[in-house]
């Protein structure tokens, strides 16, 4: 009998390290733009009112109101803009289309 006394060779076998694949070239995009934020525009800054919006006018700026828009009507017209202003109830402006109501907010206007 024959025996192989053969020396076994070790085979090692090693890995050959892999090369970097070259980076596949694209087309080459630009980067996103970022878009600046809207700025609002400049508005003239809130007035803020003598009261509160939601409360309702008193009696008493209504009246005034009411004087106002009568004696800007008188001067258009070419009249005084004497409205409510008849001392102690009288007024020498008979024909006027505005003398009862005139006298009424006299009285009211002159006791306050």
């Amino acid at each position: 009998m024959s025996t192989n006394k053969g020396t076994a060779s070790a085979t090692t076998t090693t890995k050959k390290a892999a090369a970097p694949t070259p980076a596949k070239k694209t087309a080459a995009t630009p980067p996103a733009r970022k878009t600046p934020a809207k700025v609002p525009a400049k508005t003239a800054p809130a007035k803020v009112p003598a009261r509160a919006s939601a409360a309702r006018p008193t009696s008493h700026e209504v009246m005034l109101a009411r004087v106002e828009s009568v004696r800007m009507n008188q001067r258009t017209e070419g009249h005084f803009d004497c409205f409510g202003r008849a001392n102690q109830g009288y007024c020498d402006q008979g024909h006027c289309a505005y003398h009862a109501e005139c006298l009424s907010v006299s009285g009211l206007l002159h006791s306050v």
